[in-house]
């Protein structure tokens, strides 16, 4: 039975990741390198692991973007659902004083989609992904705007050993 690997639409999407992968080593700078087969998103350097982190849930769909880069560090002061739209209060210049990430912090990518730990984002067609609040807290204050992340499809590794 051929694998997922072997479809013609997969090998180009495969071989897009690690090209991407390839130049996030080169650039010689902090990336986020999610590997979907195995379940983790680890923080890198060049080729250093500097923290893996196994993944809670997984809700990118079959074929993300396997480019993005944070776009926005979140977190939320109030008990309103983070999915809705945000009136302006007295008491927005809260978000700006933000340095370090709490329980219900998120990281938002450009390609559209969250990192976050906290339930209070979690939403049934959202794309994210969900880390333990342990992890998510070290990424967040770890993690500059404009940080790179690369996602690996799942499928990646297959036909390693033809």
């Amino acid at each position: 039975m051929p694998s997922f690997a072997d479809n013609d639409e997969e090998l180009p999407y495969i071989n897009a990741a690690l090209k991407t992968w390839l130049e996030a080593i080169e650039a010689d700078t902090p990336y986020l390198l999610v590997d979907r087969g195995a379940a983790t998103m680890q923080l890198m350097h060049g080729k250093a692991v500097l923290r893996s982190m196994p993944l809670v849930a997984d809700s990118l769909g079959i074929r993300p973007l396997q480019h993005s880069r944070i776009q926005a560090r979140l977190r939320r002061y109030r008990p309103s659902s983070p999915w809705s739209d945000l009136a302006l209060s007295p008491f927005d210049w809260e978000q700006n004083l933000v340095e370090e990430a709490s329980a219900e912090s998120a990281l938002y990518f450009s390609s559209g989609f969250l990192v976050y730990a906290s339930p209070v984002w979690s939403r049934i067609d959202a794309r994210a992904l969900r880390l333990t609040v342990g992890d998510l807290r070290a990424l967040y204050n770890a993690c500059a705007l404009g940080t790179p992340m690369v996602v690996l499809p799942s499928t990646w590794r297959e036909g390693r050993d033809r």
